[in-house]
């Protein structure tokens, strides 16, 4: 995982949520830590689609729960 994908993540959430990008780390759960809902959680991943130029799969989405599976999901690609 690059800093620069996290850096990206973290600012792509931080648009959708309304927070700090500095306040979120890999470790967040979107749902628990974070307070996102299902819709928030599909923005967050179709920006990271476009911004990474990636796919997911409606089976990837359901493993999605934390900040750091979505670093993952994007260097599976």
């Amino acid at each position: 995982m690059s800093t620069d994908e996290l850096s990206i993540v973290r600012q792509i959430i931080a648009e959708e949520m309304e927070i700090n990008p500095e306040d979120i780390t890999e470790e967040m759960s979107l749902e628990e830590d974070l307070e996102m809902d299902s819709t928030s959680i599909l923005q967050v991943l179709m920006a990271c689609e476009v911004e990474f130029n990636v796919e997911y799969d409606p089976e990837d989405i359901r493993q999605i729960k934390t900040v750091e599976d979505i670093i993952k999901s994007l260097s599976e690609w």
